[in-house]
């Protein structure tokens, strides 16, 4: 079974894709592929070992989002939405709200109301369970509302920001 992931990296997105091979997996990552032996020891950690490599890694998912902490960064990853990208650009009800993937505390908003943001770009900082979540703008836009501040506790989906049409 082939499950294909899409993160962003500063203005980059790229794409994971996962395959798994007897008891390993095959992971590429834009043109570099990876052999990848895994343990699940307990709910929420992964053993790797890439090559002679061994690595632990920290995993949380909401819905399609998986948040990964390795080697002290943390990623976001999410499988592809056909659906909710058609929606956001008709601009449906909710297209251009920005939800808490999960319960957590607001680290930073890093806009302001009335500021024009594009699709991917960082809005807030977000700590649950003992990662840094980067929560981007789901479409491109002007933010309407914000609904957080920095230290504010938030539950899983709870809006963030709201994002009108420019």
């Amino acid at each position: 079974m082939k499950t294909e992931f899409t993160y962003q990296v500063g203005d980059e997105i790229k794409t994971v894709t996962i395959e798994r091979e007897g008891d390993c997996f095959q992971v590429t990552v834009g043109e570099n592929r990876y052999q990848i032996r895994a343990q699940r020891p307990e709910h929420g950690r992964l053993n790797l070992q890439v090559g002679d490599r061994r690595l632990r890694a920290h995993v949380a998912s909401d819905g399609l989002r998986r948040y990964v902490a390795l080697a002290g960064q943390t990623w976001t990853l999410e499988r592809p939405q056909p659906q909710q990208k058609r929606r956001a650009a008709a601009g449906g009800p909710g297209a251009g709200s920005l939800e808490a993937a999960m319960p957590g505390l607001v680290l930073d908003v890093l806009v302001v109301e009335g500021e024009e943001v594009s699709q991917g770009q960082l809005l807030v900082l977000l700590s649950a369970m003992k990662m840094e979540l980067r929560m981007s703008a789901p479409v491109a836009g002007r933010v309407a509302k914000v609904h957080c501040q920095a230290g504010q506790v938030v539950e899983r989906g709870q809006v963030l920001v709201e994002l009108s049409d420019g």
